[in-house]
Formats: structure tokens, sequence, C-alpha cells
């Protein structure tokens, strides 16, 4: 499906569920919140969903109470088979949470909208563009050629989709398209350092004290080129601290040179553990969460662990050891 092919089905069609991953990012939500509103300003019946509640950290996306959310039992209780269910951000009907099931059973089709690796199934309607550095990214271009002007809120949440999912416009996939579209939405009136600010500078202590616990837990492996974090249940409980607080440690390994891929196994609250994974680019991590289920891009990705966290751990090792060495390390 091309872009002009997804507009011509969003404006063709009345009512929409759009639905994001679980475990809400900027990106995710930034994405879903544009494009309902959007699809509101021309006459559609759109709700947009979150698994369980938006994290606190990125409320401010939500301006207009406009995410609902799934897990409690009064959201969406009516018949759904009239609404198309549009998920964002993920090809992974798994990712949406088990509170999705429902609409995805009911919803009468389903079309994605993604920049990842992955490959959506055979049939199925999607747009998937891995050349874009964000699904606002996306969603921006879509906007108007459904014939939607982007009010100043929706500007803001792709802006801070954007500086989220490019790593505040540094990662590989920031392309020309990207700093032309951030520079028209700076133009229509966001504030490049309130995002900033909101995204990255408005934590609570409880964001330090975790950070202190899982920098603790730091290893080191294959000649200091490998570095392995670990979130504890126990540690996130006693922080105060929110799960999605997390998602950034990953990211502190690789400030060092020789360290080239960083790992963080975050546990939450009711035992599930998650694999985040990034890379400095010689080695694709993609390929290596899409082994044990996941997906991403090559240089940030993660899955969700299905054994537990030391067999995790080694399985993982055992395989960004050897894409090491496919790479030319030893």
């Amino acid at each position: 499906m091309t872009l002009d092919a997804l507009a011509g089905f969003l404006t063709e069609h009345d009512r929409y569920i759009i639905a994001s991953h679980d475990g809400p990012d900027a990106d995710g939500l930034g994405a879903s919140y544009a494009l309902a509103l959007a699809l509101r300003s021309i006459g559609k019946t759109v709700y947009a969903t979150v698994p369980t509640h938006v994290p606190a950290k990125y409320r401010f996306i939500d301006q207009q109470g406009l995410f609902v959310p799934l897990a409690s039992p009064e959201t969406l209780n009516f018949d759904l088979s009239d609404f198309i269910l549009v998920i964002i951000d993920t090809q992974d009907l798994n990712y949406l949470g088990v509170a999705a099931e429902r609409v995805i059973r009911q919803a009468a089709e389903r079309v994605i909208i993604d920049h990842h690796e992955l490959s959506v199934a055979a049939g199925q309607a999607a747009y998937v563009d891995p050349m874009a550095s964000s699904s606002c990214e996306i969603v921006y271009g879509l906007i108007g050629k459904i014939g939607a002007e982007p009010t100043l809120d929706v500007s803001e949440a792709l802006f801070a989709g954007m500086v989220y999912d490019t790593g505040s416009f540094a990662y590989p996939k920031t392309g020309d398209r990207c700093f032309a579209y951030a520079s028209e939405l700076v133009r229509a009136g966001v504030k490049p350092y309130a995002i900033h600010g909101r995204l990255y500078e408005s934590g609570s202590i409880g964001v330090l004290i975790l950070q202190k616990a899982v920098l603790s837990t730091l290893e080191l492996h294959a000649e200091s080129r490998v570095a392995v974090q670990v979130l504890h249940r126990s540690d996130l409980a006693a922080s105060g601290a929110a799960y999605e607080d997390a998602e950034d440690l990953v990211n502190i390994p690789l400030q060092s040179r020789t360290v080239e891929v960083s790992l963080l196994f975050k546990e939450n609250l009711e035992g599930r553990i998650r694999c985040s994974l990034r890379s400095k680019g010689g080695v694709n991590v993609a390929h290596v969460a899409q082994t044990f289920g996941g997906g991403g891009h090559k240089t940030a990705a993660g899955f969700t662990c299905r054994t537990p966290l030391e067999s995790s751990k080694a399985d993982v090792l055992k395989t960004i050891v050897a894409a090491l060495a496919r790479s030319g390390g030893s």
C-alpha cells in the first residue's frame, strides 16, 4: 500500500479505533493522537486507545484527554464490527497487549502504519516505510493527504514523537525529510526547547533512584563491547518510579567509546521481562530481536522474554557476540 492509497482508504471509511503498542512511547502516542484528531477534523468517528494508561512522562502529548484505556471494562463497550482498527508503530499484534484482543477480534478489518523492519503478513493492509525516522514522520505526511490541517497540539505531538524516536535527531534514520517536517512544525509554532524539557527534564526523583539501581547491575562482556543492565521489579517498586521511566537507561552505556551494543532487561511489577537493545550500528539489533520474536530498527529494538532472566541473558549475549564476530570483531 502506498501513502496515497492509505490516505484514500482512510477517507473512504468512517469509523476507526487507533491502537499502538504496549508500553506506549512518545512516537506511538504522538502518531496516534495526531491521526485521531486529523481524522476527526474531516468528519470521521475515531477512538484513540492505550492498553492501560498514558504514562505520566507523556501526558503532555494528550492535551485534549483523547486516549481511552482498553483495560477498563467500560471502554468501547459497544459493537465494534463497523470499526476499522488502525495499528500504529508496530506490526506485532501480540505487542498491542491483552486488552486489545477483543478489538482485534471484533473489528471489521485492520490496517497497519509503521516504520519498523519486520515484514507484515501477506494480505494484511499496511503502509510500512522502514526508511522513515518515526511513525510521527509518516503520519505528518499522511495528514495533508487526507485533507486535514494540523493544529498546534497535533504539531507538538508529532514533533515530540520525532524527537523521541530519532534520539533528538541523531539516529541513522534521521533524514532530510524528517528535518524538513520538523522545520515545518517549528514554523507552525512548536518550541523545540519546550518539547525537549517535557521529554527529558521533567522526571521525578524516583527516576534518579531507579537509574542508580539499574546502573549498579552493569556488566561488560566481549572485551567491553557489550553492556548489560537489569531492572528488577523490586528496584522498580522501591524507587517509586514508573516502568516507562526506565526506557532511556539502555542508552547510557553507549556513552563509552568501547561499548557497541547495550542491553537492558526490564522486569515490570507483574514479573514480565522485556529486553531493549541499542547499537552504534555495527550490529543490526533488529535482526537479533527478530530471533527472539521481537523487532525494531538496526540501532534500536526489543522483544518480550519467553524464558527466565538468566537464560534470556545468556541466549541474547551469545547471539550478540556472534553478530559482533560477523561484523569483523573478535
